[in-house]
């Protein structure tokens, strides 16, 4: 399904600028993150969703077009203080999601033969409602904690690392901070948060 937005002139000048080595990188850390995400979530490439026969070729490499595609076909709006790789990501959550529901809303006889596929179906829609909601509700996080912190910079400007990088390591390289710290930081916000 695609999504009907309208980007402004700043948003399709960033697009446009955007470099082939700049593309690449944020492509290869977007295909680790899908190949991560597949695996680790106990997907087969051989069947099911992302099988090579119900993606039409390689899941991580179709994926990875399909998201680079929506965010600069316009379907998607890309913040400008948000990196490549973290936009494509949230894309990346969202299609994913949508492919699991959509291969078992056609109903597939030669997995349902499969014993145990009812406890498989019902993970996989769990891990397609989890990447959903983490792709809508991100931004809706990220507001709610400016909204939060407003008035307190050091933690604004954590949360707005976090954001832009969502990295332990570059968090801390962009704030001038031990890991330690960072971490400390985390703990703090959390609080914060959770006493509002």
């Amino acid at each position: 399904m695609q999504r009907s937005i309208t980007l402004t002139e700043e948003e399709w000048a960033r697009l446009e600028a955007v470099t082939p080595e700049e593309k690449e990188k944020a492509l290869n850390k977007l295909a680790r993150w899908i190949t991560y995400e597949i695996v680790h979530r106990g997907f087969d490439l051989d069947y099911g969703p992302f099988s090579f026969s119900a993606m039409g070729g390689n899941a991580v490499e179709v994926i990875s077009q399909e998201c680079y595609d929506a965010l600069f076909g316009g379907e998607w709006h890309w913040k400008p203080t948000r990196e490549l790789s973290s936009m494509l990501i949230q894309i990346a959550k969202s299609k994913m999601g949508h492919i699991i529901r959509d291969w078992h809303a056609q109903g597939h006889p030669d997995i349902k033969l499969q014993s145990g596929l009812n406890y498989r179906e019902q993970v996989e829609m769990d891990v397609a409602r989890q990447w959903e909601a983490e792709a809508n509700m991100r931004e809706l996080g990220y507001d709610i904690a400016r909204k939060v912190l407003d008035g307190n910079p050091k933690m604004l400007a954590y949360v707005e690392a976090v954001y832009e990088t969502n990295d332990y390591r570059a968090v801390a390289k962009r704030l001038k901070m031990t890991l330690k710290q960072v971490q400390e930081l985390e703990r703090q916000l959390l609080a914060l948060l959770e006493e509002c």
